[in-house]
């Protein structure tokens, strides 16, 4: 009897680290535009009941450094986690287009906007906020 749980423990958590691994895969043969429309899915309208339940995150790589803002979006209704997963990938694919592209940037600090609530969702303050929706507008996607 306790060889079949361990087995069973076994081939589960097999199973478990596949289904994990396999959605990095995905994460990994994405392109900066699919990344950004996941985000962008995630993030929603931003809704929240209070300002407090508003949060932020650096996203982008400036070519000079530092990021290229700060990802607002509602504590309340995003995966943190999963945001940060799909920002970290933004950001490998963001600094390989820079290299690719030769692009360039100015060389100031992006700073953390001020976050309020605006009808009932989550706003940025300042012009390093990427705000609901903007994230396909800096890639030219189509919603």
């Amino acid at each position: 009897m306790e060889a079949s749980v361990i087995t069973i423990f076994i081939v589960s958590s097999i199973v478990f680290l596949l289904a994990c691994s396999g959605s990095s895969n995905d994460l990994n043969m994405s392109t900066i535009e699919e990344i950004a429309k996941m985000i962008h899915e995630e993030v929603g309208n931003a809704e929240a009941d209070s300002a407090d339940r508003c949060d932020m995150m650096p996203i982008g790589v400036k070519p000079a450094g530092g990021p290229w803002g700060y990802l607002v979006f509602s504590a309340e209704k995003s995966d943190r986690d999963k945001l940060e997963r799909l920002v970290e990938r933004y950001n490998e694919l963001d600094a390989e287009r820079n290299l690719e592209e030769g692009r360039m940037s100015t060389a100031d600090f992006a700073t953390e906007p001020a976050l309020t609530l605006k009808n009932g969702a989550c706003h940025g303050e300042g012009p390093y906020a990427w705000n609901p929706g903007y994230i396909l507008d800096f890639n030219d996607i189509d919603s």
